[in-house]
């Protein structure tokens, strides 16, 4: 169990021990301010390997950093995404000429905060796609909702595979080879944990006073103590919660049995998300979460190994224990399986089997390396600044179409807090304003590109994801990157003759409706502002129409006021709540309202 006793950090931990794994490594290279670490080793002729998150499981992602492994990760405060911003600087640092593979485990503020970062460097020419891990059986396919499987201790095994692809054969393999193969052993990989107890979240001046970008967690809810004997299956990496608790605590022969049957019946039919033969190649990996003990972790790993093979008749061909995902003090561990031959077979162990400098991976140095380098602190935010294209716009009419929707949306604030103050957290009013007001303030100061349209989308993106923050500020974002990648790429297709008419805008804001459900499930129905931007879109590109599009838009948030939330706070409020709203036609959700009221006044300010 956890000890209530704690080491006492005056400092910011999460920089300190980034800090620390880069001086284990003289490899490694350190941005500072962005919280980013790179290998100064890589080629720029190899598919580059970028994953990040969270802090607080160590060694990922930053531990994994070396030849043959990855050569970028990007660290967020404990338990929350690092900033797009951060993610952006990370992408610079060790730009490839084949491109970039962002591996990132699924949970929505990484999500959200990783692919807005795709597509705002998507928009300068680069080649970005994620890998997104998804090996948590715990979440069972009735429960998959919106988000799907989280992503926990697998992820080391796709970062390893795929960093020594990408490095093999004198850095032959094309960008597609290294993605589809990482994406394979995605599709074929499982995990599932057990622990005694919640992690404890240790005190510092980031986690007090910084800490204020999404949770890469998608479960807000507290999770209690579990009592002294007493153990949870399934609980997540950052205190979600899991299967059941079972109590008394099974003992260590009979609670791997148990936990294999998640991983391998085929009658589980909630949870069997990979076929496993007894004639199939299989690897095993034995992570501990954070707190249990060599001793007790190898015993673990020997009755799995004991049990796969006399119930199942799976023999590993490659056992991995250690630490590798942790969950800080978490007194657990979790079991990994991937079927390698159906993953890709022997190329997935000649992966595996590739000797790495990264320190988490058990790898040696040699001295004359430990000699021959420098520092590796690096002070200078690289930066990529080639963002522009050919097609240019009306900046008094844009400017016109700002200001309106920016005021149309500060107007209607105070009734999205109210509504949001039922049905949410009360920000979302709050959110939708300080991105109005930030870019009124651009337009003042005149910070704001109004002429060239790639890159008008490239800065308004940044500055509403900057303005607004935490996820609706990653959803407008991701939206209005993804137009701005659109045009580029229709830009360069022609070669400079192309006009930004109203049916090319309509194809436009189609393109970032594609873009943006990336990122996110969330469709008509579901109680999300993307009531409002699904049927204004695809009405707008259907028909050009624009009145018809705003007119549909309009219906999409009233709408709302009908549905039921089936998900976030709103989930929760009971019905008593929503029935104060009776006489004006239901409780709507607060983003679909505001999305309304901003693209009403964005073509108000269109048609003057």
């Amino acid at each position: 169990m956890p000890s209530e006793k704690h080491w006492n950090y005056t400092t910011d931990i999460v920089r300190t021990s980034i800090n620390g794994v880069c001086l284990a490594n003289p490899f490694l290279k350190y941005i500072e301010s962005e919280r980013v670490v790179y290998n100064s080793n890589s080629s720029n002729e190899k598919v580059t390997i970028l994953s990040g998150g969270g802090s607080g499981h160590e060694p990922l992602h930053l531990g994994f950093v070396g030849d043959g492994l990855l050569d970028v990760a990007v660290c967020g405060n404990v338990f929350a995404s690092p900033s797009v911003k951060q993610i952006v600087s990370g992408i610079n640092s060790k730009p490839s000429k084949k491109g970039t593979i962002i591996v990132v485990k699924n949970y929505t503020g990484d999500i959200l905060h990783f692919g807005l970062a795709s597509e705002r460097v998507k928009a300068s020419g680069l080649n970005v796609e994620l890998l997104i891990v998804q090996d948590d059986v715990s979440v069972g396919k009735t429960k998959n909702g919106m988000v799907g499987r989280r992503g926990l201790a697998g992820t080391s095994l796709v970062h390893k595979i795929v960093g020594a692809k990408s490095i093999l054969d004198n850095h032959s393999a094309s960008f597609d080879e290294v993605y589809n193969l990482g994406q394979k052993v995605i599709d074929n990989l499982v995990t599932i944990g057990a622990s005694l107890d919640r992690v404890t979240i240790p005190l510092s001046k980031a986690n007090n006073n910084e800490n204020d970008n999404d949770s890469d967690s998608d479960d807000d809810e507290k999770i209690d103590e579990l009592s002294k004997d007493e153990v949870e299956i399934g609980m997540g990496i950052h205190n979600e919660h899991g299967i059941k608790r079972v109590s008394p605590i099974p003992t260590v022969e009979d609670l791997p049995e148990s936990l294999l049957k998640y991983l391998l019946d085929p009658n589980d039919k909630e949870r069997h998300y990979v076929n496993f033969d007894s004639n199939d190649d299989v690897v095993l990996l034995i992570n501990n979460l954070g707190a249990t003990s060599n001793l007790e972790l190898y015993a673990i790993q020997s009755i799995v190994v004991e049990k796969l093979n006399s119930i199942y008749k799976i023999k590993p061909v490659r056992i991995y224990t250690g630490s590798f995902t942790t969950s800080l003090d978490g007194p657990g561990f979790s079991i990994t399986l991937l079927n390698v031959t159906k993953a890709g077979g022997d190329e997935v162990l000649r992966c595996l089997d590739t000797p790495t400098t990264a320190t988490a991976w058990n790898s040696a140095i040699k001295t004359k390396d430990w000699e021959s380098l420098g520092n590796h602190i690096i002070k200078e935010v690289p930066e990529v600044n080639n963002i522009k294209s050919n097609i240019k716009i009306d900046s008094s009419l844009v400017e016109k179409i700002l200001v309106k929707g920016c005021d149309d949306v500060l107007k209607v604030e105070p009734k999205v807090t109210l509504y949001d103050t039922v049905a949410g957290d009360g920000d979302c009013g709050e959110t939708l304003a300080a991105g109005a007001n930030g870019i009124l303030k651009a337009l003042k100061d005149k910070s704001l590109e109004l002429t060239d349209a790639v890159k008008f989308f490239d800065e308004l993106g940044d500055l509403v994801e900057t303005a607004m923050g935490g996820t609706s500020g990653g959803l407008y974002s991701i939206f209005i990157s993804s137009m701005g990648s659109y045009l580029k790429k229709i830009d360069d297709e022609s070669n400079g003759n192309f006009q930004l008419n109203e049916k090319e805008f309509a194809k436009t804001l189609n393109a970032g409706l594609k873009g943006l459900q990336k990122y996110t499930r969330a469709k008509v129905g579901d109680r999300t502002l993307m009531d409002t931007l699904i049927p204004f879109v695809e009405t707008f590109a259907n028909t050009n129409d624009l009145s018809k599009a705003v007119e549909e838009g309009h219906k999409g948030a009233e709408s709302t006021r009908k549905l039921e939330a089936k998900f976030g706070r709103a989930s929760y409020v009971g019905e008593e709540e929503f029935r104060k709203f009776d006489a004006e036609g239901g409780l709507p959700d607060p983003g679909a309202i505001g999305l309304d009221a901003l693209i009403q006044g964005f073509v108000s300010g269109y048609n003057a």
